[in-house]
């Protein structure tokens, strides 16, 4: 009776254990940045049904491919979903390369194609820039994105492999793509907001990424020289910016405009423009300060003590800073 009580005990106990979410061998992450992750992780799995798990390794890996696939069955990622909705990013910066392990009931959202592009334009720069941690954040949220832009089916149960094996890893040292130059008489300030707006988005299709470039205001530029922009960012922004483009709500007062969009479309932030002696330029200083995202892409208010707030008048704000219509 004994030992089967204390059996009891240890499988309760098993059962019980979690797994941690963020496994930073290599001591990369600052304490802040891995509680952002286990925070947006958690809620993640609590209202999406997406177990993400990070992995950053001290040693280079062998062969990162088995090594991503033994840590995928070893942590059974995706069993606390309901079915296998796992997703494993294991990052090895030794060698430079990273690998994104998809669970069965995701990999019609997550195909190789679009995985091997992720690792390649979005981790390469920050590898090179020795800024992982900045890295994993930023390549966490292009996979939410990915995950809000397409519906995946589900499983009524989930496999005995949670690992349908989809996924791609790429050798990301070599060389960075440069910036491409601006180009004056595509990107300069407009007369009217949603044309400058119109400029940005071209600067978007062209990949450029410029931080001098005249559309934005001086504060902004200050900014953009500090901060580092990837192709799979990029193409995200647009992509965003395009599904919204024709529902566009313009409000101009006196040298201050705001660009924004239905209360419905919660992932469509609003922008903020400034009129200056050259025309209207995007204040992407006071975007990044006031405008914060959760764990599903919507936008809301970290402050509203700012002067864009007078195109908002007709809308009420939650204790959160999340819009809402009266």
């Amino acid at each position: 009776m004994k030992y089967t009580l204390l059996l009891i005990v240890s499988l309760l106990l098993c059962c019980c254990e979690q797994v941690a979410l963020v496994q930073d061998d290599a001591a990369l992450l600052s304490d802040a940045q891995r509680q952002r992750l286990e925070t947006f992780q958690t809620l993640l799995l609590e209202e999406q049904d997406v177990e993400l798990h990070l992995v950053i390794l001290e040693r280079a890996a062998v062969d990162l491919d088995q090594e991503a696939l033994e840590l995928f069955e070893q942590k059974r990622i995706g069993g606390q979903t309901s079915g296998a909705r796992g997703l494993l990013l294991v990052v090895d910066p030794i060698s430079e390369q990273a690998r994104i392990e998809v669970g069965y009931d995701l990999e019609g959202v997550f195909p190789d194609g679009f995985i091997a592009s992720l690792e390649y334009d979005q981790m390469l720069p920050f590898f090179q820039s020795d800024r992982v941690g900045h890295g994993v954040e930023a390549l966490t949220e292009l996979l939410v994105a990915r995950l809000q832009g397409a519906s995946a089916e589900t499983s009524a149960a989930a496999g005995k492999h949670l690992s349908g094996g989809a996924g791609a890893r790429i050798a990301t040292s070599g060389e960075v793509e440069q910036p491409q130059a601006a180009q004056p008489d595509r990107y300069l300030p407009q007369a009217d907001p949603l044309a400058t707006l119109d400029a940005y988005r071209q600067s978007l299709r062209d990949r450029s990424k410029d931080p001098e470039l005249e559309i934005y205001t001086e504060e902004t530029r200050a900014f953009f020289r500090q901060w580092l922009v990837t192709d799979a960012q990029q193409q995200n922004a647009l992509r965003e910016l395009d599904k919204v483009w024709s529902l566009a709500d313009v409000r101009v007062k006196d040298a201050m405009a705001v660009i924004r969009y239905p209360v419905k479309e919660r992932q469509a932030s609003p922008y903020f423009l400034r009129q200056s002696e050259f025309g209207w330029q995007l204040d992407f200083a006071t975007m990044t300060k006031t405008v914060g995202f959760n764990h599903r892409n919507q936008w809301h208010f970290r402050s509203r003590e700012h002067p864009y707030m007078f195109a908002f008048a007709d809308w009420r704000f939650d204790k959160n800073g999340f819009p809402h219509a009266r």
